[in-house]
């Protein structure tokens, strides 16, 4: 019965993020994941501060999202600096253990950002962790972004990504 508790979903189920719908891709390799996280702060209207280390849980946590016409507790993964190639569980931490860690924020949407493609073994190890995370009757929420959806999220809100000065 938990399992229905953890649902997929995509940026274009997200409030937040509604003016993707019916938006083109746009090519995002010259974005950083400094600069990814930035634009998305914007978006949601997140004006905290969020230091990047090797051990923590996500790399934005915020109560800013609208999902569902609510906010709603989030925590988001941004995989950039380093990450070349497809993404796979092995290159998420130093153990391969983001994934994990990630889903011990006390949030309700879990997303992880990454400008190319991403394996469906993210979304399944995703998955798995969200059903556990359901197991205390709550729904929870879980998806990803990849370079075409993240391309999408450029072209809708072309200021939220201007080059940081």
């Amino acid at each position: 019965a938990q399992a229905k508790n953890a649902v997929f979903i995509t940026i274009d189920d997200i409030d937040s993020f509604s003016l993707v719908k019916g938006e083109k891709t746009s090519d995002v390799g010259h974005l950083s994941e400094e600069e990814t996280k930035e634009g998305f702060k914007k978006i949601i209207r997140e004006d905290g501060s969020f230091k990047d280390w090797g051990g923590e849980r996500s790399d934005l946590y915020s109560t800013r999202i609208i999902f569902k016409g609510k906010r709603i507790p989030s925590a988001v993964a941004f995989k950039g600096r380093g990450t070349t190639g497809k993404l796979v569980p092995a290159k998420m931490g130093k153990n391969g253990d983001q994934i994990s860690r990630l889903f011990t924020e006390p949030a309700e949407l879990f997303l992880i950002v990454y400008k190319g493609q991403i394996d469906s073994t993210v979304i399944s190890q995703m998955r798995a962790f969200a059903i556990g995370a359901a197991m205390g009757g709550q729904k929870i929420y879980y998806g990803v972004v990849d370079g075409s959806d993240l391309g999408r999220i450029v072209s809708a809100y072309p200021n939220a990504f201007r080059q940081l000065k």
